[in-house]
């Protein structure tokens, strides 16, 4: 069943929806290329997926290639 579109995921859930690992979530996040997180807990962080969304699109995100020049 899908979430709502403004519901807040995991970062394995956004993993999954962006299709790439949980470890790349956060290396895109410390690279300015994903928005930072919500903190709920000291060990629990959250994104809201319409903020997600938005974010790449105004950003002119493209999806990320393994390996090579990504592209540029």
């Amino acid at each position: 069943m899908e979430k709502p579109s403004g519901a807040f995921v995991s970062p394995t859930e956004l993993a999954k929806r962006l299709g790439i690992s949980r470890r790349t979530v956060f290396r895109l996040v410390s690279t300015g290329q994903l928005p930072q997180p919500i903190r709920l807990t000291k060990r629990t962080v959250r994104w809201e997926w319409t903020a997600v969304q938005e974010f790449l699109a105004s950003n002119g995100h493209r999806r990320m290639r393994r390996g090579g020049d990504n592209g540029k």
